[in-house]
């Protein structure tokens, strides 16, 4: 028996599992250009560990447009919320496992 069909969603989701952010971003760019629609944000949270280890110097770009997005899709942002989401996202390069925990529980 042959392979089953393709599910870029799953593809995307065990190129971020597997840590290559290459073939991730060229996956989510397919997904956008197909469906019109830009990843789910919980699936976009997910590459930013990456950025910030393989492409420090744009990470700052990626989390300020994460955080844009938010602002825009959460049904109950508030400034408190984006201040402590900010914060995390700021310690996300130096502090990941305690920064994603934190960017999970405010609801990114």
């Amino acid at each position: 028996m042959g392979p089953g069909p393709y599910h870029p969603g799953r593809e995307l989701e065990r190129a971020v599992e597997r840590g290559d952010l290459r073939l991730a971003v060229a996956i989510a760019k397919d997904i956008t250009r197909e469906s019109g629609r830009p990843i789910p944000l919980a699936l976009a949270r997910r590459l930013l560990p990456l950025v910030a280890v393989e492409r420090p110097d744009a990470y700052d770009a990626w989390a300020c447009r994460w955080l844009a997005r938010w602002l825009s899709e959460a049904h109950e942002a508030t400034i408190d919320g984006a201040a402590d989401l900010a914060a995390a996202l700021a310690d996300l390069p130096s502090e990941p496992v305690s920064a994603q925990d934190t960017i999970k529980r405010l609801g990114g």
